[in-house]
């Protein structure tokens, strides 16, 4: 890595003495891992960034009162949050042009900000704070994302144009704004965060499904239970619908490819969720304290379930994961009290820490053998708990000295063998003749494809004919 210098020198004459005191950033200065830059440990008043770094961590410079200057160059892309709260000396960034994304508060507290007298204050292409007067705002060209809460109860602006290179609007960028009214926006723009235009006149005056930019669904000012999202909608921006006491029921079509955070969270008549091919990512606390939520079955085309993002649904009895090399992050559906029955299908990848915590009634899981990271810690200590599995695979290795481990595929007659009974048991429920409870879901789904179906039953009686 190559060394960083940051040089300043104090001259003293005394007795014809003259000692030069240098101070300078090593390498070991930055904590780097993946081009990410974690930390600074260093005391320099200038520091240059390394070449090496592409991503600046929420919090790396935190509340640091020696820099005064921070040189970054043309590989930064990335500064997070608070990157530098409170670092009341920094006067000078050299901003590279290559940064496009700067998060909330990261120079908050700084000279740098506090003492700038330009209209449009940017990092980069990033615009993080406005200080211009004017009730008429036109986005100057060049700027591709605004920062969070860039104009933060800012009064006095009426109009808003973001002109054509705008791709991203952060959290709160708008929030309180109250006379703003109009607002221009194209569709180059691919994220909204949340609250972005909380409480501004524009806001108010919508009605029924709010979209903006590239069809990014920000608000629903209906009233209907029943909410069907237009398919013209592509992605559903986080707390569009959050704490809505209303709607009972939600069909999320194919064109969707993201619901963002905590986009459902606190629905609390929110009792079903239909999700439909064409769904990637249901984002961190996306239904989160959805207390009615009885089920919930993803789709084969989804790809991550962020953190948290089921947690706190207490009456969810039953989950069926399907996806497309789908990863389940942290504590995804933690404190899910009443759930009794999860099945995976083969696209399941990876299942995080404490995925399942404290979810007390859990009795039955599938881990099917594509799955090659599943944490022991995603489940608490369950000892009824049973998995359903291949032997000697992956989730066999990790979970079979933790929990029981059920290799019979098919046996959802629970007499330790798989026959015609099985079958026969299969086609039953399918035909709502005698339903199989829910620990019993698990060793029907025999073909590791998290749903209940006639290829079960085939399943099984190939099993027998020895065809498997």
């Amino acid at each position: 890595m190559k060394k960083i210098f940051a040089v300043f020198c104090i001259i003293l004459v005394v007795a014809c003495v003259i000692p030069v005191v240098t101070a300078f950033s090593a390498d070991t200065d930055f904590v780097i891992e993946d081009s990410v830059l974690l930390s600074y440990t260093g005391s320099s008043t200038s520091v240059t960034v390394p070449s090496s770094v592409k991503v600046i961590a929420e919090e790396a410079f935190l509340n640091n009162t020696t820099i005064k200057t921070i040189k970054l160059h043309n590989e930064v892309y990335s500064i997070g949050n608070k990157a530098f709260y409170g670092c009341t000396s920094l006067a000078t960034v050299s901003s590279a042009a290559s940064v496009k994304y700067v998060g909330a508060l990261a120079f908050a507290d700084t000279k740098f900000l506090l003492q700038s007298t330009d209209e449009f204050v940017k990092v980069g292409s990033a615009l993080i704070c406005y200080n211009g007067t004017d009730t008429a705002v036109t986005l100057p060209d060049g700027i591709v994302s605004i920062s969070p809460y860039a104009f933060l109860r800012n009064r006095k602006i009426k109009s808003f144009d973001a002109g054509s290179g705008l791709s991203s609007i952060g959290e709160g960028a708008f929030y309180e704004c109250t006379a703003l009214s109009s607002i221009k926006v194209t569709d180059s723009v691919s994220y909204i965060g949340p609250d972005a235009f909380y409480s501004t006149k524009w806001l108010s005056s919508q009605s029924g499904f709010v979209t903006m930019g590239d069809s990014i669904l920000v608000a629903y000012k209906g009233s209907d239970t029943t909410v069907k999202i237009p398919s013209t909608v592509k992605q559903i921006a986080p707390n569009t619908f959050y704490s809505n006491k209303v709607i009972q029921s939600v069909t999320v079509p194919s064109s969707v490819f993201a619901i963002g955070k905590q986009a459902f969270m606190s629905c609390s008549s929110l009792t079903k969720v239909s999700l439909i091919d064409g769904l990637v990512m249901i984002d961190d606390e996306a239904f989160a304290n959805c207390a009615k939520l009885t089920g919930v079955t993803t789709p084969q085309t989804l790809s991550k379930i962020g953190k948290g993002a089921f947690i706190n649904c207490n009456k969810l009895k039953t989950a069926f994961l399907k996806g497309n090399n789908l990863s389940i992050d942290y504590g995804a559906f933690a404190y899910c009290t009443a759930l009794e029955t999860v099945l995976m299908s083969n696209n399941v990848s990876s299942v995080g820490l404490d995925t399942f915590k404290n979810d007390i009634k859990l009795t039955s899981v599938t881990a099917p053998s594509h799955i090659i990271s599943i944490s022991p810690g995603c489940f608490d200590s369950y000892s009824d708990l049973t998995v359903v599995c291949d032997e000697d695979s992956f989730a066999d290795t990790a979970l079979s000295s933790s929990f029981a481990t059920s290799y019979l595929r098919g046996d959802c007659q629970l007499n330790g063998k798989v026959d015609i009974m099985d079958a026969t048991a299969i086609q039953r429920h399918l035909a709502e003749l005698s339903l199989l409870s829910n620990y019993n879901l698990a060793f029907a789904d025999a073909d590791f494809d998290a749903s209940i179906s006639v290829l079960d039953a085939t399943y099984v009686q190939m099993f027998i004919a020895e065809l498997l």
